[in-house]
C-alpha cells in the first residue's frame, strides 16, 4: 500500500448516478484516497476544483468544455470517463487540458471482470500522486477578472446575514465580494471557515496583495482596516486589498466605509454596496460614495435585520437604491454582476424598482 500523510483528494465531475456511486465507493474504501465532491456542471467543475483544491478529477466526456476551462483556471490532471471513450477518442488537446488517461464503463462487482476493474482504476489513479504530470503542474492558474465588486458591510448580527447570503449566491458569479463584518481579529478565521462550508465559490481572508478576481469572496481581517487598490500589470489592469492606517469615521475594524470609498474610487459605477443588519453607521459615508461614483446600494430591510440602525442610517441619508429583504440580496448581485459583465447597467436599472429617499 502506498502510504501517504493524508488521502490524496479527488474530485468528480458530471457522472450518471450509478457510476459516481460506483466510483465513490471503490475509492473510499481505500485509506489514502478520498473524494471531496461532485460537481453538476462545467461551471460548478471549475468553482469546486478552486475551492477544493483537488489532487485529480475524474470528468465525463460530455463535459470536456468545463475540463478545457479547468485547465485555464485550476490545472489538475484528469481521468476521462465515458462508455465509447478510448486512447484514440481523446481530443488533440489532451495534454493541454490535463488529460492523462481514461476510464472505461464501470463494472458492477458482481461482474467477473471486477476485480481486474478495480485495481486498473486505483493505478491510474495513484500514478498521479506516484509520478506528478510535470506538463500540468508547470502550467499557471488564469485568473479571470471580475466584472464589478460588491462589498457586503455590517456588525451586530452581520456574521450570520453574511452567511445566509453567501449560501445563495449562484456559483456563475463573474464579480468579486468583499465582506467587512465588525469582528475581533482572532474571529475572522472561524467565519473564513464557516463561509467556505456555505459555498461553492473560494472563500480567503483578504491580505495586502490579495488579487480580486471573479467569483471570489475576500474576507477584510478583524484588527485592521482594508482598502482596494488598482495595479497595472501589462497590459491589465488589477484590483487588490491593501491595509490601510486612513482614519476611519468610526471606530470598528474592519471599516465599512473605508472599503467601500475605497471600491467606490476604484471601480466607480461597477461598485455594489450592501449593508447588512448592525448597531451604528458604519457604511453611510461609503454608500453616498459608491452612489456619487455611479455605483449601486442596497440596505437591509428592517423585518431581517437583527439590529437596525446600520441599514437605517443608509436609508436616511438617501444612499439606498434598493432597500430589500436578506433573502433577496444574493439574486441582486448576481444580476447585476450579469449585466456589468454585459455592460448594461442601464438595464438592470430599468428593470428594478428603485427606492428614492
Amino acid at each position: 500500500m502506498h502510504k501517504v500523510s493524508a488521502p490524496f483528494t479527488l474530485l468528480l465531475g458530471s457522472l450518471p448516478p450509478f457510476v459516481r456511486l460506483e466510483l465513490t465507493r471503490l475509492l473510499h474504501a481505500e485509506p489514502d484516497l478520498r473524494v471531496v465532491g461532485t460537481a453538476a456542471s462545467a461551471t460548478e467543475l471549475v468553482a469546486l476544483a478552486r475551492r477544493l483544491r483537488p489532487g485529480l478529477v475524474i470528468a465525463s466526456d460530455s463535459q470536456l468544455a468545463g475540463v478545457e476551462r479547468l485547465s485555464r483556471q485550476y490545472p489538475v490532471p484528469v481521468l476521462l470517463y465515458g462508455p465509447t471513450t478510448s486512447p484514440n477518442a481523446l481530443p488533440k488537446e489532451d495534454a493541454q487540458w490535463g488529460i492523462y488517461d481514461y476510464l472505461p464503463p464501470v463494472l458492477g462487482k458482481d461482474h467477473p471482470e471486477f476485480a481486474r476493474y478495480r485495481l486498473n482504476l486505483l493505478t491510474k489513479v495513484r500514478a498521479v500522486y506516484q509520478q506528478p504530470l510535470a506538463a500540468v503542474v508547470k502550467r499557471p492558474v488564469i485568473t479571470l477578472p471580475p466584472s464589478g465588486v460588491a462589498v457586503i458591510g455590517g456588525s451586530t448580527g452581520g456574521a450570520q446575514a453574511v452567511e445566509a447570503l453567501v449560501r445563495a449566491l449562484p456559483a456563475t458569479l463573474t464579480s468579486a465580494v468583499l465582506v467587512a463584518i465588525h469582528l475581533p481579529a482572532h474571529f475572522t478565521e472561524s467565519f473564513v471557515a464557516r463561509l467556505r462550508r456555505a459555498t461553492v465559490l473560494p472563500v480567503v481572508t483578504g491580505e495586502p496583495g490579495t488579487t480580486l478576481e471573479a467569483g471570489k469572496i475576500i474576507v477584510a481581517p478583524g484588527g485592521h482596516n482594508t482598502v482596494v487598490r488598482a495595479q497595472s500589470r501589462g497590459p491589465w489592469l488589477t484590483w487588490h486589498t491593501e491595509f490601510t492606517d486612513e482614519v476611519s469615521p468610526v471606530p470598528d475594524e474592519p471599516s465599512v466605509d473605508l472599503l467601500m470609498k475605497s471600491v467606490a474610487r476604484t471601480v466607480g459605477r461597477n461598485s455594489l454596496g450592501i449593508v447588512l443588519t448592525g448597531l451604528g453607521r458604519d457604511g453611510t459615508l461609503g454608500a453616498q460614495s459608491i452612489r456619487q461614483h455611479g455605483g449601486f446600494v442596497i440596505a437591509q430591510d428592517e423585518a431581517s435585520s437583527a439590529v437596525f440602525s446600520m441599514p437605517k442610517s443608509v436609508i436616511q441619508h438617501g444612499a439606498a437604491n434598493i432597500i430589500s429583504p436578506l433573502s433577496d440580496i444574493a439574486g441582486y448581485i448576481g444580476r447585476l454582476a450579469t449585466q456589468l459583465r454585459i455592460n448594461r447597467v442601464s438595464s438592470f436599472s430599468s428593470s428594478t424598482q428603485l427606492v428614492t429617499r
